[in-house]
């Protein structure tokens, strides 16, 4: 008969998964890049029309 004190605690100690951490790290990555892009795309044009 197997330790059901002990199985318990094993699925207890299991981390679900963070869906609002997750969206927000994604949300976070797409900010920065549209940052990175929009101050980058002026001196892009600027050497284009060159």
């Amino acid at each position: 008969m197997p330790n059901t004190k002990v199985e318990n605690k094993r699925r207890t100690n299991q981390k679900q998964f963070d869906f609002i951490l997750c969206i927000t790290i994604f949300l976070l990555l797409a900010l920065g890049i549209v940052m990175v892009l929009s101050a980058s795309a002026p001196s892009s044009l600027s050497e284009w029309r060159k």
